[in-house]
């Protein structure tokens, strides 16, 4: 190739690697300086990169799928000269969101073919979804039997992927309790009283960031190859969020520092972000521990998985309604089911135990967060 090379950046902090989704032009087509011309997907978000330079592209290191390096070769670019530029030989550039590419990725959808609803043609989500639901051909295998679909994991869901298989390498051990909730539940309704919509989610938010400061051996991170631990002085906490593509885990920085009112807000815009796959590098990395909720889902009680280099995980399920003894008597009250995983190479089932029971506590008297500094 000749010309100006171009090579995989550094999109961001621990990110060796990243996805190619879509070229937006074709080897031959004119292409102007900071065009967009590779959208690519790490781990984190989705990037288009644009042209260093004004020119003709000259070459395609890679193909629609491949993992490149930071570092390896993109595409290359032909800086125009003084004579007229030919004519260009690009396919147009479809206008669409991040989140909607990935939507059309997933559904093996080429933007180029969906008429888009949107200002200036731009494609939407719904121009996607009502594109695959057009009746397609259904092939005709021998026997006449249909052929079994073989899907290769792809962008978000192949980093999902290695991000669990990087957790088999954790001996964790898993301490799980049902806390009774009343007063957890009776807080919350107060702040809706005071004009304060929230979930239950930002008040634990705030509970386990309380209750790492006091356990501080919970929020670190384990570099297993030195055999050492090092212990963070803020909270950073990882919040688990479902999104169309794969479960993101966007970072609350500073997670004990804010107003419950203010945490909500911020949890919303981070999962929002999150969602649209508009979030930056900062936003989904150095968490020191990991909340995730799956009892947004409906689900009672799960086995969180830590993902190193954290050392902890706390999963809660659905509040709801369990027959407990109270003073020796059966009485209904709202439980909260807690799942707090460690890995056991640098903590112990006494030191789970005990900061397991510091979340118990700080849910059943809630109140005990004034005291926190």
């Amino acid at each position: 190739m000749s010309g100006t090379e171009f090579r995989l950046p550094d999109l961001g902090e621990g990110l060796a690697e990243a996805e190619i989704v879509e070229w937006l032009a074709e080897v031959g087509a004119e292409v102007t300086a900071d065009q967009p011309v590779v959208l690519v997907e790490t781990a984190k978000a989705q990037v288009e990169l644009p042209a260093p330079v004004s020119g003709r592209l000259t070459g395609i290191a890679r193909k629609s799928g491949d993992l490149v390096a930071v570092g390896e070769p993109l595409f290359t670019v032909e800086p125009a000269a003084g004579a007229a530029p030919p004519k260009p030989a690009g396919r147009r550039r479809v206008l669409a969101a991040p989140s909607t590419r990935r939507l059309a990725v997933e559904h093996g959808v080429d933007l180029a073919a969906v008429d888009g609803s949107g200002p200036n043609g731009r494609v939407e989500a719904g121009d996607v979804l009502a594109h695959v639901a057009q009746p397609a051909p259904v092939p005709v295998a021998a026997q006449g039997e249909r052929p079994p679909e073989v899907r290769p994991l792809r962008g978000l869901r192949r980093q999902i992927a290695r991000a669990m298989t990087a957790s088999l390498t954790v001996p964790q051990i898993t301490e799980f309790r049902q806390i009774d909730a009343e007063a957890l539940e009776a807080a919350r309704a107060e702040l809706g009283e005071a004009g304060h919509r929230v979930s239950v989610l930002p008040l634990l938010v705030r509970i386990v960031a309380a209750a790492l400061r006091r356990h501080p051996e919970f929020n670190a991170h384990f570099d297993s190859e030195r055999a050492e631990l090092r212990l963070h002085d803020s909270v950073d906490l990882g919040i688990a969020t479902a999104t169309p593509g794969g479960l993101i885990v966007p970072v609350l920085r500073a997670a004990g520092s804010r107003s419950i009112p203010g945490t909500g807000r911020e949890i919303e815009r981070l999962a929002e972000a999150a969602r649209e796959r508009e979030l930056n590098p900062r936003e989904t990395s150095g968490a020191t521990c990991t909340i995730s909720n799956f009892g947004s889902f409906g689900t009672w009680l799960g086995t969180p998985l830590i993902v190193p280099p954290q050392v902890s995980i706390i999963g809660v399920g659905r509040v709801r309604d369990e027959v407990v003894p109270v003073g020796g008597v059966p009485a209904v009250r709202r439980v909260l089911p807690l799942a707090v995983a460690a890995d056991h190479r640098v903590v112990d089932g006494a030191e789970l135990g005990a900061f397991a029971t510091t979340i118990e506590r700080l849910v059943r008297s809630p109140l005990l967060l004034l005291g926190e500094g």
